[in-house]
C-alpha cells in the first residue's frame, strides 16, 4: 500500500479496520458491484482540499458513502472526514463528493455535467406474509450478510433483510451539485431560460439515463 495515501487518510482519522476480505461468508451476500460504486478495488487518486492528491487501491461504499481502501496487508479500512475530499479518480471514472455523498461524474465540459447518485438502502421493517413473501413489491433483493462500519453482520439463516437500489440524476457545476429541476436548469443556463421553459411546456419529461441527460444539457450549453 502506498505510504502517501496512508499518511493523508490518517489525517482524516481512520475508522476501525473492517476486515471484510479476511472473512469467508456463507449464504447470499449483497453483490460487490451493488455495495460499492466501482466493480472492484482499483488504483485511484483522492483529491483533498488544500493537499496534494493521495494514491492507493480503493473503492466507495454505496450504503454509507465511505471511502474504503486496502492497506499493505489487504485489510479494508474506511476513512472518516469525507467532507475534506473533493473528488476521487479511478482511471477515466471520477466521483465528486458533496455533503457526504459521492456522485459519479458524467462531464459535458471541464466544469459542467451530470452527477449520478446511487443509494443502497436496507429495509429492516418488512413484514413477512404467507409463504414468507415480502409485503413490499418494489424491486428488492434478499441477502443474509450485511457489510457495516463495524465489520460483517451475519443474519439468522432463516431470516433475510431486503434492500433497494436506486439511482438519481443530478446536475453539477464545479464542485457544486444541483437537483435536476427546471429552476436549476435555468440557474445553470440563464441565457436559455426561454428555451428551457418551452421544453417543459411541451410536456417533456426529465431524462432517465446519464447519456440522455448529457444530450439534453448539451443543447443548452452552446
Amino acid at each position: 500500500m502506498h505510504k502517501k495515501i496512508q499518511t493523508v487518510l490518517l489525517l482524516l482519522a481512520l475508522a476501525a479496520p473492517l476486515g471484510l476480505r479476511a472473512q469467508e461468508q456463507t449464504g447470499t451476500d449483497i453483490p460487490e458491484d451493488v455495495f460499492y460504486l466501482m466493480p472492484s478495488f482499483s488504483d485511484g487518486y483522492v483529491y483533498l482540499r488544500g493537499q496534494i492528491p493521495a494514491q492507493g487501491k480503493m473503492n466507495i461504499c454505496a450504503v454509507d458513502n465511505t471511502l474504503r481502501y486496502l492497506d499493505e496487508n489487504g485489510t479494508e479500512l474506511a476513512a472518516a472526514g469525507t467532507e475534506n475530499i473533493v473528488r476521487v479518480q479511478f482511471d477515466t471514472v471520477s466521483f465528486l463528493q458533496s455533503r457526504g455523498v459521492f456522485y459519479r461524474m458524467y462531464p459535458l465540459s471541464s466544469e459542467l455535467g451530470i452527477a449520478l447518485k446511487r443509494e443502497v438502502k436496507i429495509i429492516r421493517d418488512v413484514k413477512q406474509g404467507a409463504f414468507g413473501m415480502s409485503s413490499q413489491t418494489s424491486s428488492i433483493r434478499e441477502y443474509s450478510s450485511l457489510y457495516t462500519e463495524g465489520g460483517i453482520y451475519t443474519l439468522n439463516e432463516n431470516k433475510t433483510y431486503p434492500y433497494t437500489v436506486s439511482e438519481t440524476l443530478f446536475l453539477y457545476r464545479g464542485d457544486s451539485v444541483y437537483i435536476f429541476t427546471k429552476n436549476n436548469l435555468k440557474k445553470l443556463f440563464p441565457e436559455k431560460k426561454t428555451e428551457i421553459e418551452a421544453w417543459f411546456k411541451a410536456g417533456n419529461s426529465l431524462p432517465q439515463t446519464p447519456a440522455d441527460a448529457l444530450a439534453l444539457i448539451a443543447s443548452w450549453a452552446d
